[in-house]
């Protein structure tokens, strides 16, 4: 079984202790994961699974013995009786703790083979489009791993993609790329007939009339807010909620009527959050936090029981906010 670990005091012990480490970036670590690991390793910029000796036994201790799995950048728990309060991250890993029986999958559009709806994570399109074995039409076009690219690179992947595809929107994650495209234009696309790789990361592709994360419990996006960088934190009512930056996401606009096509430096750009937390329907206009700094970026409501966030008026290259005490 290995050698046993000790598990640190609970945060209630210490009030005023912050309640994140790091939390501009993947790593970070909420004030309730009380794990003596960490599951992420800077120098790789990769997460790991817990060892199957003493970490694997304290998760078990922790969280009982429901299944447990990491999706994208997720670590996934099923569990009858969480632990309170709940810990945002295992390990510096965002975690997603859910009841028992629920389908946590990374497959998506929709219901899975046995009908049953997934309760978090669908991840990867169904579609079979992608070859890997088809040019990468921009091959120079890099960024590092677990973070985003500029919006020049984002340009240029576009670019890359016009001859090719009818791109509505594009969603950049930690691992892969997925490119939504257009429906109802006449375009056909054969099994495997686009490239599987585009610059420096997997190119998936969703082609139907729902936009491919609509749907997806706990998610949410706006404008992209200030200072949200792969992987980094933000909070609501004190702490209660938080909200972790880890997809971008651009999409098309639709031209004005009478004006030509847009060009792909113009594409709307979002951040893509995933909400941790018990949100209820009293969270009206409240400031989000942005962890790193303490500044108020944006605004966070719950309206008929959907999320909905708003980035306060700065571009994206800075601005100031105002700083929540």
């Amino acid at each position: 079984m290995g050698q046993a670990l000790s598990t640190p005091e609970p945060a209630n012990t210490h009030p005023d202790r912050p309640r994140w480490e790091n939390p501009g970036g993947w790593g970070a670590r909420h004030i309730s994961d009380t794990a003596p690991f960490t599951l992420w390793d800077p120098a790789r910029r990769r997460y790991r699974m817990p060892d199957r000796g003493a970490e694997y036994e304290w998760c078990r201790e922790k969280f009982g013995d429901g299944e447990f799995s990491q999706p994208c950048c997720f670590t996934s728990i099923s569990t009858s009786s969480p632990p309170q309060p709940a810990p945002f991250t295992l390990g510096g890993m965002p975690l997603i703790l859910h009841p028992p029986g629920k389908n946590m999958q990374l497959w998506g559009d929709g219901p899975d083979v046995w009908g049953e709806e997934p309760y978090g994570l669908h991840l990867i399109p169904r579609g079979n489009y992608a070859n890997p074995r088809v040019t990468n039409l921009c091959l120079e076009v890099r960024w590092d791993f677990m973070a985003l690219p500029t919006k020049e690179q984002n340009a240029e992947i576009l670019t890359a993609l016009e001859p090719l595809a009818n791109v509505r929107r594009v969603i950049y994650m930690p691992y892969l790329t997925v490119a939504e495209l257009e429906v109802g234009d006449g375009r056909v696309y054969e099994p495997r007939s686009l490239p599987g790789r585009v610059g420096g990361w997997t190119m998936l592709y969703h082609h139907a009339e729902e936009p491919f994360l609509e749907g997806m419990k706990e998610m949410v996006s706006c404008l992209r807010l200030k200072g949200a960088d792969s992987g980094s934190w933000f909070e609501v009512e004190g702490g209660e909620v938080a909200l972790l930056a880890w997809a971008e996401v651009y999409v098309k606009p639709r031209p004005a009527l009478g004006d030509g096509e847009v060009g792909v430096g113009e594409w709307e750009r979002r951040s893509q959050f995933r909400v941790f937390g018990e949100v209820s329907e009293e969270m009206r206009g409240l400031p989000i936090v942005r962890c790193e700094t303490g500044e108020a970026v944006g605004e966070f409501d719950v309206v008929d029981g959907a999320v909905e966030c708003v980035a306060w008026g700065w571009d994206e290259l800075g601005g100031e906010g105002w700083l929540v005490v």
